[in-house]
Protein backbone atom coordinates (compact mmCIF):
# COMPACT_ATOMS: atom_id res chain seq x y z
CA UNK A 1 0.00 0.00 0.00
CA UNK A 2 2.82 2.40 0.94
CA UNK A 3 4.65 1.58 -2.33
CA UNK A 4 1.58 2.50 -4.40
CA UNK A 5 1.26 5.82 -2.55
CA UNK A 6 4.95 6.64 -3.18
CA UNK A 7 4.54 5.69 -6.88
CA UNK A 8 1.48 7.90 -7.17
CA UNK A 9 3.30 10.82 -5.52
CA UNK A 10 6.28 10.37 -7.86
CA UNK A 11 3.97 10.28 -10.88
CA UNK A 12 2.22 13.47 -9.75
CA UNK A 13 5.57 15.22 -9.15
CA UNK A 14 6.78 14.20 -12.63
CA UNK A 15 3.61 15.49 -14.31
CA UNK A 16 3.90 18.79 -12.41
CA UNK A 17 7.59 19.14 -13.37
CA UNK A 18 6.81 18.53 -17.06
CA UNK A 19 4.01 21.08 -16.90
CA UNK A 20 6.39 23.62 -15.35
CA UNK A 21 8.91 23.18 -18.17
CA UNK A 22 6.35 23.59 -20.96
CA UNK A 23 5.70 27.03 -22.44
CA UNK A 24 3.38 29.12 -20.31
CA UNK A 25 0.21 29.37 -22.37
CA UNK A 26 -3.07 30.04 -20.67
CA UNK A 27 -6.17 27.98 -21.37
CA UNK A 28 -7.52 28.62 -24.85
CA UNK A 29 -4.31 30.13 -26.22
CA UNK A 30 -2.80 29.02 -29.49
CA UNK A 31 0.41 29.69 -31.36
CA UNK A 32 -0.26 32.67 -33.61
CA UNK A 33 3.16 32.69 -35.29
CA UNK A 34 6.12 30.30 -34.94
CA UNK A 35 9.54 31.15 -36.38
CA UNK A 36 11.08 27.83 -35.37
CA UNK A 37 13.32 26.58 -32.57
CA UNK A 38 16.93 27.47 -31.81
CA UNK A 39 19.04 26.24 -34.71
CA UNK A 40 22.35 26.44 -32.78
CA UNK A 41 23.79 28.16 -35.88
CA UNK A 42 24.27 31.78 -34.82
CA UNK A 43 23.11 34.65 -32.63
CA UNK A 44 22.85 38.44 -32.40
CA UNK A 45 23.60 40.76 -29.49
CA UNK A 46 20.54 42.14 -27.60
CA UNK A 47 21.88 44.29 -24.78
CA UNK A 48 24.35 47.08 -23.98
CA UNK A 49 22.85 49.25 -26.73
CA UNK A 50 22.21 46.70 -29.48
CA UNK A 51 18.82 45.33 -30.52
CA UNK A 52 17.27 42.78 -32.87
CA UNK A 53 13.85 42.81 -34.52
CA UNK A 54 12.00 40.05 -36.42
CA UNK A 55 8.86 40.19 -38.52
CA UNK A 56 5.82 38.04 -37.85
CA UNK A 57 2.62 37.71 -39.85
CA UNK A 58 -0.88 37.57 -38.39
CA UNK A 59 -3.23 36.33 -41.15
CA UNK A 60 -6.22 37.39 -39.02
CA UNK A 61 -6.96 39.69 -36.11
CA UNK A 62 -5.64 38.35 -32.78
CA UNK A 63 -4.77 39.22 -29.20
CA UNK A 64 -1.17 38.50 -28.19
CA UNK A 65 -0.59 37.24 -24.63
CA UNK A 66 2.83 35.49 -24.61
CA UNK A 67 6.15 35.33 -26.42
CA UNK A 68 8.72 32.51 -26.15
CA UNK A 69 12.30 32.85 -27.42
CA UNK A 70 15.84 31.54 -26.91
CA UNK A 71 18.58 33.68 -25.35
CA UNK A 72 22.30 32.76 -25.22
CA UNK A 73 24.72 33.88 -22.52
CA UNK A 74 27.74 32.63 -20.62
CA UNK A 75 27.39 30.00 -17.84
CA UNK A 76 24.47 27.84 -16.77
CA UNK A 77 23.93 29.91 -13.60
CA UNK A 78 23.73 33.24 -15.40
CA UNK A 79 20.04 33.28 -16.33
CA UNK A 80 18.44 35.98 -18.47
CA UNK A 81 16.12 37.78 -16.04
CA UNK A 82 14.59 40.79 -17.84
CA UNK A 83 14.27 42.30 -21.29
CA UNK A 84 12.64 45.15 -23.15
CA UNK A 85 10.21 44.17 -25.91
CA UNK A 86 8.50 46.33 -28.52
CA UNK A 87 6.03 45.41 -31.26
CA UNK A 88 6.10 47.82 -34.20
CA UNK A 89 4.83 48.09 -37.79
CA UNK A 90 8.31 48.58 -39.32
CA UNK A 91 11.78 47.32 -38.36
CA UNK A 92 13.02 49.69 -35.61
CA UNK A 93 10.27 52.17 -36.48
CA UNK A 94 6.77 52.74 -37.69
CA UNK A 95 3.92 52.69 -35.17
CA UNK A 96 4.61 51.20 -31.73
CA UNK A 97 1.76 48.78 -30.96
CA UNK A 98 3.03 47.73 -27.53
CA UNK A 99 6.16 47.64 -25.38
CA UNK A 100 7.37 46.78 -21.92
CA UNK A 101 10.28 45.88 -19.66
CA UNK A 102 9.41 42.46 -18.24
CA UNK A 103 10.65 39.59 -16.12
CA UNK A 104 11.38 36.32 -17.91
CA UNK A 105 10.08 32.83 -17.08
CA UNK A 106 12.61 30.04 -17.57
CA UNK A 107 10.82 27.30 -19.53
CA UNK A 108 13.54 24.63 -19.68
CA UNK A 109 16.98 23.95 -18.20
CA UNK A 110 19.84 25.69 -20.09
CA UNK A 111 21.87 23.66 -22.58
CA UNK A 112 25.34 24.10 -24.04
CA UNK A 113 25.51 25.37 -27.65
CA UNK A 114 28.08 24.89 -30.43
CA UNK A 115 29.41 28.34 -29.46
CA UNK A 116 30.02 27.34 -25.80
CA UNK A 117 27.27 29.69 -24.67
CA UNK A 118 24.33 28.37 -22.70
CA UNK A 119 20.91 28.60 -24.34
CA UNK A 120 17.88 29.55 -22.25
CA UNK A 121 14.32 29.01 -23.47
CA UNK A 122 12.41 31.85 -21.86
CA UNK A 123 8.98 33.42 -22.09
CA UNK A 124 7.25 36.62 -21.11
CA UNK A 125 3.69 37.84 -20.85
CA UNK A 126 2.25 40.50 -23.15
CA UNK A 127 -0.73 42.29 -21.57
CA UNK A 128 -3.56 41.35 -23.99
CA UNK A 129 -2.35 43.24 -27.06
CA UNK A 130 -5.07 43.25 -29.78
CA UNK A 131 -3.76 43.54 -33.35
CA UNK A 132 -5.51 43.48 -36.75
CA UNK A 133 -4.23 41.16 -39.47
CA UNK A 134 -0.87 42.28 -40.83
CA UNK A 135 2.90 42.11 -40.55
CA UNK A 136 4.55 43.27 -37.33
CA UNK A 137 8.04 43.33 -35.84
CA UNK A 138 9.08 41.93 -32.45
CA UNK A 139 12.05 43.94 -31.15
CA UNK A 140 14.20 42.63 -28.26
CA UNK A 141 16.85 44.67 -26.40
CA UNK A 142 18.20 45.57 -22.94
CA UNK A 143 18.40 41.92 -21.82
CA UNK A 144 19.59 41.74 -18.20
CA UNK A 145 21.31 38.57 -16.99
CA UNK A 146 22.06 37.50 -13.42
CA UNK A 147 25.71 38.53 -13.80
CA UNK A 148 25.03 41.52 -16.10
CA UNK A 149 26.84 39.93 -19.07
CA UNK A 150 26.40 40.00 -22.84
CA UNK A 151 23.25 38.29 -24.12
CA UNK A 152 22.27 37.14 -27.61
CA UNK A 153 19.06 36.14 -29.40
CA UNK A 154 19.52 32.70 -30.99
CA UNK A 155 19.02 32.21 -34.73
CA UNK A 156 16.36 29.83 -36.00
CA UNK A 157 17.27 27.17 -38.56
CA UNK A 158 13.73 27.11 -39.98
CA UNK A 159 12.46 30.67 -39.64
CA UNK A 160 10.85 32.61 -42.48
CA UNK A 161 10.82 35.91 -40.57
CA UNK A 162 12.77 38.96 -41.77
CA UNK A 163 15.41 39.79 -39.14
CA UNK A 164 17.29 43.05 -38.54
CA UNK A 165 20.15 43.90 -36.19
CA UNK A 166 20.94 47.37 -34.86
CA UNK A 167 24.46 47.65 -33.48
CA UNK A 168 25.20 50.77 -31.47
CA UNK A 169 28.62 52.23 -32.26
CA UNK A 170 30.84 54.06 -29.77
CA UNK A 171 29.60 57.45 -31.02
CA UNK A 172 25.96 56.43 -30.39
CA UNK A 173 25.05 56.05 -34.06
CA UNK A 174 23.38 52.75 -34.90
CA UNK A 175 23.84 50.72 -38.07
CA UNK A 176 20.87 48.56 -39.12
CA UNK A 177 21.65 45.36 -41.04
CA UNK A 178 19.42 42.56 -42.36
CA UNK A 179 20.27 39.28 -40.59
CA UNK A 180 19.04 35.71 -40.38
CA UNK A 181 15.85 35.45 -38.32
CA UNK A 182 15.72 34.37 -34.69
CA UNK A 183 13.98 31.66 -32.67
CA UNK A 184 10.61 32.76 -31.25
CA UNK A 185 6.90 32.17 -31.22
CA UNK A 186 3.95 34.40 -30.41
CA UNK A 187 0.90 33.00 -28.59
CA UNK A 188 -2.57 34.33 -27.87
CA UNK A 189 -6.10 34.08 -29.22
CA UNK A 190 -7.57 34.63 -32.65
CA UNK A 191 -10.36 37.20 -32.77
CA UNK A 192 -13.65 35.47 -33.69
CA UNK A 193 -15.01 36.41 -37.12
CA UNK A 194 -18.31 38.29 -37.05
CA UNK A 195 -21.10 37.12 -39.32
CA UNK A 196 -22.49 39.81 -41.69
Amino acid sequence: MCGRRVSLLLLMATVMAIGFLMPAQAFGQVTLYDNGPDGDIGYFHVNFGSAVTNSFLLPGAATINNVVLTIYDVDDRNAPEYLKWTITTEPFGGTVKGSGFVGLSKLAPPYLTNFLFFAWRVGFAVPNLPLPAGTYYLQIQDVVTTWDTWAFWAESAAGSSAGYYEAIAENGAGDISPVASESFYVAGEWTPQRAN
